[in-house]
């Protein structure tokens, strides 16, 4: 029984389902946490609405998270269909992070401002611009080639890329999302132009994978692919790599932007 989904190149495809007894765990202690922080925060004043939102947010994260780590779609990313292993970054490294963070009320977030040097390396970490460079370093050491075909071909090494995944896109979400520290000058407009740059931005590994000439992954191109062959499989996934993560980035810019006009027609009028 294997407990992470790792590539096994040379071994053919078979629909013979795999437990994977590790995401289930991970899976459990994710509610668990979940659990204990909101037993341990006060959110009566916020709207049953609202409090009703942020639960929806952590279950559609737990979901996608499970759907994309166990099987069928996570040893079929991991082996055989570089696409897939995109959709699989696409959740664990944008969607997920940034559900889990909206999924805590605001007053959790606050116990933070009592430890001065967490708060202090908080600010540091997740500013704006330590963020961009950390999230698209990670981005890009993630899927280059010769890190990919390291560590996919065991099951620990392709743990530390999903664990790499979650970090990178918490500190990405964290100054758009997270009160904590506070960030006056980070308006609105700013946030906006945050996402914009990252979903436009061209990434090494995306250029890579759609005009190489040849597949840039071993562990995809050795094992049998179940649907397309590895070029073409490679080629898709640089797609998904750019059009889903810029599509993430948009609804993120339009959440802000509704935001921010909400807080904008709100304010009382000077006289």
């Amino acid at each position: 029984m294997n407990w992470w989904c790792f590539a096994q190149p040379g071994t053919a495809w078979t629909w013979q389902w795999q437990p994977l007894i590790g995401v289930w765990l991970v899976m459990v202690l994710l509610i668990w946490v979940y659990q204990r922080l909101l037993s341990r925060t006060d959110d009566s004043h916020e709207s049953s609405r609202l409090r009703k939102s942020r639960r929806v947010a952590f279950a559609s994260a737990i979901f996608l998270l499970w759907a994309s780590l166990d099987w069928p779609l996570g040893p079929l990313g991991a082996s055989y269909l570089a696409s897939v292993h995109m959709v699989q970054f696409l959740v664990v490294g944008i969607a997920a992070p940034a559900l889990l963070l909206l999924a805590l009320p605001t007053a959790a977030y606050q116990p933070l401002r009592r430890h001065p040097r967490l708060t202090k390396a908080l600010s540091d970490l997740t500013h704006p611009v330590a963020a961009f460079f950390i999230f698209n370093i990670m981005m890009t050491a993630t899927h280059w080639p010769g890190v990919v075909d390291l560590l996919m071909p065991t099951q620990l090494g392709s743990f530390v890329l999903n664990i790499a995944w979650m970090l990178g896109g918490l500190i990405f979400w964290w100054p758009l999302i997270v009160p904590v520290p506070d960030r006056p000058g980070f308006h609105s407009l700013g946030k906006i132009a945050y996402l914009a740059l990252n979903a436009f931005l061209i990434r090494p590994p995306f250029a890579m994978m759609i005009f190489s000439e040849s597949p840039i992954y071993a562990i995809y191109e050795l094992a049998p692919p179940p649907a397309r062959d590895a070029l073409n499989d490679q080629q898709l996934a640089g797609a998904v790599m750019k059009i889903g993560s810029a599509w993430i980035m948009f609804a993120g810019v339009l959440v802000i932007f509704r935001s921010w006009m909400l807080a904008e027609s709100d304010r009382p009028e000077s006289a």
